[in-house]
């Protein structure tokens, strides 16, 4: 039986990203989210949706640049850490055993 939901913001499955930035401290950061996308290939570029309140909004939004990691099946335990806790008051890296690279291309 075919029922109706209804216009709807859903899209299964959403992708995991880990997004990464760095405060105005310098201090590396990252974030997972699942709202975002692809929006052109040539030049590339993403767009990702984060709420205003979070940490890693802040320092976007000081830095003006981001990148954006799409973890393996390997790091699932990392990327589902890396979503739940803040990156104001804990060390996302050294809890989870990451390590910060600086990219190439932002």
């Amino acid at each position: 039986m075919k029922k109706s939901m209804g216009a709807k913001t859903l899209v299964f499955p959403t992708p995991v990203w880990v997004v990464g930035t760095y405060d105005k401290e310098g201090k590396p950061n990252m974030m997972t989210v699942a709202w975002g996308g692809i929006c052109c290939s040539m030049p590339p570029c993403v767009a990702v949706s984060l709420r205003k309140a979070t940490y890693t909004y802040g320092s976007l939004m000081e830095r003006k640049a981001f990148t954006v990691n799409v973890p393996s099946e390997f790091h699932c335990r990392e990327a589902d850490y890396i979503g739940i806790v803040s990156g104001k008051n804990t060390d996302k890296f050294a809890a989870t055993g990451l390590t910060p690279v600086r990219s190439e291309v932002v």
